[in-house]
C-alpha cells in the first residue's frame, strides 16, 4: 500500500517526537506537531496558556484532533500526536506507527529531559496520562487508544536508536 502521511503516536516520553522530526527530515515531509496546533488553536482562540494551562475546555481538544484529522486527510505530511493514531484509523493512505517504551526508561527521559527527580517525573507522568485517558473517555468512549492492533508498526524505542527507528519505517514503506 502507498502511504501519503505518517500518523505518530506514543504516551509521554516514548520518543515520538523526536521519531517524527527525523522522519519529517529524511522524507522531505511537512511535520504537524498537535502540541503546536494546539498553542496554535489557543491563541487563536484567546486563551492564554501561560496564565492558566490547564482551565481550557474541550473545545479545544476537538479541534486540535480535527485539525489532525484534516493534515492527514489533505497533506504528505508526518504529525504527531498521542492520538494521530486513533484520528487516522480510517484514513486508507496513513502510515499509523506506534512507538512504546518501558515505563522505568521514559520516567528516566522525562526527568533528564526536565531536570526533574525521579519521583516527581514518575508522579507527573502517572497523573497526566490518567488525566488525558479520561479526557478522551469523555470524548470518544472507553477504549484502548494504544492498541497495537490498530497500528501498521509498533517501534519499542527503548531498544534502538532514533537511526534505527527511521530505517524501520523506511523498510516498511519499501524505501530502503
Amino acid at each position: 500500500m502507498d502511504f501519503r502521511n505518517i500518523a505518530i503516536s506514543g504516551k509521554i516520553a516514548v520518543g515520538s517526537s523526536s521519531l517524527a522530526k527525523a522522519l519529517s527530515v529524511r522524507l522531505g515531509y511537512k511535520l504537524r506537531d498537535a502540541s503546536q496546533i494546539f498553542r496554535d488553536i489557543s491563541m487563536h482562540s484567546g486563551f492564554d496558556l501561560e496564565k492558566d494551562p490547564q482551565k481550557y475546555g474541550e473545545e479545544i481538544d476537538l479541534a486540535v484532533d480535527s485539525e489532525t484529522r484534516d493534515t492527514l486527510r489533505t497533506k504528505q505530511a508526518v504529525v504527531v500526536s498521542k492520538l494521530a493514531g486513533f484520528l487516522s484509523r480510517d484514513i486508507d493512505d496513513s502510515l499509523r506507527i506506534l512507538v512504546s517504551c518501558p515505563i522505568g526508561e521514559r520516567v528516566n527521559r522525562y526527568a533528564k529531559d526536565r531536570g526533574y527527580s525521579i519521583i516527581k517525573s514518575s508522579q507527573l507522568i502517572e497523573s497526566r496520562e490518567k488525566s488525558d485517558q479520561q479526557k478522551w473517555e469523555r470524548l470518544y468512549g472507553k477504549q484502548d487508544f494504544f492498541d497495537p492492533v490498530n497500528f501498521h508498526l509498533v517501534i519499542d524505542s527503548g531498544k534502538i536508536s532514533v537511526e534505527k527507528e527511521v530505517e524501520l519505517v523506511l523498510r516498511h514503506l519499501n524505501l530502503t
